[in-house]
């Protein structure tokens, strides 16, 4: 009897992850995959964020050459949201919470301590301890990146002189 407990757990676990990538959204890193994509800029949280991006890019001093990011908002029947940002260059994705106040949004990306680059996290799938960083492994990382090259909003930032942002 517990074997075919466990028989039809494992059927019905594997159905919920196949169903998952069928939807379109990726299953990982999500506990719960999301029900939908979102337009990240129209979000009062994350209004302008190309600010923000461009403080990221003078924060690591990265602003003598072309970035490119990519910005992929995900939202569940609750309400919850979670964004991410992808730059190419910097082989990084990071987890932004965005915020309402103008100035704690623009300035929410200059950390060293988020994000996390494909190259940092382990083949044997452990968790890198990166900050804040969720993802924990290169599956979750790739399925992040291939659904925002595929959804997600494109923004490039010039070349500026150091000192702007």
């Amino acid at each position: 009897m517990v074997a075919k407990m466990k028989a039809w757990f494992g059927i019905f676990s594997l159905s919920f992850t196949l169903s998952a990538c069928a939807s379109g959204l990726p299953d990982a890193p999500f506990r719960i995959p999301p029900d939908e994509h979102f337009e990240v800029a129209a979000s009062p949280y994350y209004q302008q964020p190309e600010r923000a991006i461009k403080k990221r890019v003078a924060y690591f001093n990265k602003q003598d050459g072309t970035n490119h990011f990519c910005l992929i908002g995900y939202k569940w029947r609750d309400g919850n949201t979670q964004v991410w940002l992808y730059w190419l260059e910097d082989g990084s994705l990071v987890q932004w919470d965005g915020n309402l106040d103008r100035e704690i949004r623009e300035t929410s990306l200059m950390d060293t301590t988020d994000g996390v680059r494909l190259s940092e996290i382990p083949a044997d799938g452990q968790d890198p301890g990166l900050g804040g960083a969720r993802l924990t492994s290169s599956r979750a990382w790739h399925q992040l990146v291939d659904d925002c090259e595929q959804h997600g909003q494109n923004y490039v930032i010039r070349p500026f002189p150091r000192g702007r942002k």
